[in-house]
């Protein structure tokens, strides 16, 4: 049976009153769903908080225990009697939020009963300093300090747990995020499809039956009245675009602002510590000494980790455009950034002619910069050599970085790539864990990807790819 144009116009009409009431129902669903993920990411900060906040308590008890033991003075029982209630509370906190997960359930119980014990042991502490003011014995110290590192321990075990979580929450929530901005693209070119084909069989029905004209022109204007409120749909999307864009530059400004009023009391903690240590040089014992070395190396960890944070937020949203780029230049860049390392190891670079790619020339630098510096900082007892090669390969440049260094077990490959993962401890390598993490989001942004072969003991070779230049040779 054939259609009249009249009757593919009614079913079009039709099939626009379905698109839209699926789209709002798909609308919908997704964004519950961000809310419900947004929700239970801001559910797990707080407990993040709490438990800091449990720790932080826990560690003026502490302080004012050991205050009032060596001085007698009484205004160090002040922190103490505050940190006792407020540990206590926060961990009450941190049940509540967590009473949907058994295991950190049992988790805080263990918190718990580690805090109840050091501020029991706390209490008897100065107890006898009460009875008997003297300073406190080795022993006594080392049980205080031994139940305070198993809460630390425990506190540890918990906010890892949130963390997890948390990147799961966050995984989830770009996920929705995609999904959202997926549905509302389909749904826009099914609409403006669906838009066009009535159209196109109005006109051909004005041409067909002339007789219709009066219904054919109220038709026209139902769909004008559409498009008109398509328009104001439109005009609305581009005044939420303004707006996410200025939240994002918001965003950018408080990252920045946060990384500076963090990096002061830094600064100042690591000044102070400095000072005391020169003043007092000659009164401090080797215990004392090495505690204030300790505070301000990490101080100085921290700042560095908080500037590592810092460039690795801002990749994307700092990130300038993509332009032709010659990745020699990028390179030189590396190499002068590193030109005192490579210089003391002795190092030897074997370089091929680098193409130019679309790409930003100091976020490539930094890539290079970071992958030659992991070479020669797990270098071998040989002589750092590391090979630099580059081939095109399915549309693609393919860079290979080769080493003779320590390598590491190829079970590894993809852990390395995550925020704060090492391999080695800060006592053998320093570092923040962010670097190879970083390149992965420098290399992802420039429409490549990243991975790494190694096997202990026999070096490690790094790959990454970027797209090749639409119609050129890209220089190479």
């Amino acid at each position: 049976m054939t259609l009249t144009a009249s009757q593919k116009t009614i079913r079009g009409l039709i099939a626009i009153a379905a698109l839209f009431l699926f789209a709002i129902g798909a609308m919908g669903l997704v964004s519950y769903r961000l809310i419900d993920v947004n929700r239970w990411t801001i559910h797990t900060h707080s407990i993040i908080e709490d438990v800091k906040d449990s720790l932080s308590a826990l560690q003026d008890v502490e302080t004012g225990e050991r205050g009032y033991v060596v001085t007698g003075q009484k205004d160090f029982l002040e922190p103490y009697e505050w940190g006792r209630d407020a540990a206590m509370r926060d961990l009450d906190k941190i049940e509540v939020l967590t009473r949907d997960n058994p295991a950190q359930q049992a988790n805080i119980k263990k918190a718990r009963e580690l805090a109840q014990a050091k501020m029991d042991w706390a209490a008897q502490t100065i107890k006898e300093a009460v009875i008997t003011p003297a300073p406190a014995t080795v022993p006594m110290m080392t049980k205080g300090k031994q139940l305070m590192d198993e809460y630390r321990h425990q506190v540890a075990l918990i906010m890892q747990n949130e963390t997890d979580l948390l990147a799961r929450r966050n995984e989830d929530l770009r996920e929705a995020q995609v999904l959202l901005v997926v549905v509302t693209v389909v749904l826009s070119i099914v609409g403006i499809g669906l838009l066009i084909w009535i159209y196109r069989i109005t006109s051909s029905a004005i041409e067909e039956e002339k007789k219709r004209s009066a219904q054919l022109d109220r038709l026209n204007v139902g769909l004008a009245d559409e498009i008109e409120q398509r328009k104001m749909t439109e005009l609305a999307l581009k005044e939420a675009t303004v707006k996410l864009s200025s939240s994002n530059t918001d965003l950018q400004q408080f990252a920045y602002v946060a990384s500076h009023d963090l990096q002061e009391p830094l600064r100042a903690v690591s000044g102070f510590l400095t000072l005391i240590a020169s003043k007092h040089k000659e009164t401090l014992d080797e215990e004392s000494a090495a505690w204030i070395n300790h505070a301000v190396e990490g101080s100085l960890r921290m700042r560095a980790l908080i500037n590592d944070l810092l460039a690795y937020a801002r990749v994307e949203s700092k990130g300038k455009a993509l332009t032709d780029t010659d990745c020699n230049e990028s390179l030189t860049i590396a190499k002068k950034d590193l030109s005192v390392l490579l210089e003391e190891t002795n190092a030897q670079l074997n370089v091929a002619d680098l193409p130019h790619v679309m790409g930003e020339k100091g976020q490539l630098a930094q890539v290079f910069q970071n992958l030659i510096g992991n070479a020669i900082k797990f270098r071998s007892s040989e002589r750092p050599v590391i090979d630099i090669d580059v081939v095109k390969q399915n549309g693609n440049w393919l860079f290979t970085m080769k080493d003779n260094g320590l390598g590491f077990d190829q079970e590894h490959a993809e852990r390395i790539f995550v925020i704060f993962q090492r391999l080695q401890g800060r006592e053998e390598h320093k570092g923040t864990g962010i670097g190879l993490a970083l390149c992965k989001k420098i290399i992802e942004r420039h429409g490549g990807t990243i991975w790494a072969q190694s096997e202990k003991g026999k070096g490690s070779t790094f790959s990454f790819t970027i797209p090749v230049i639409a119609g050129g040779d890209n220089g190479h």
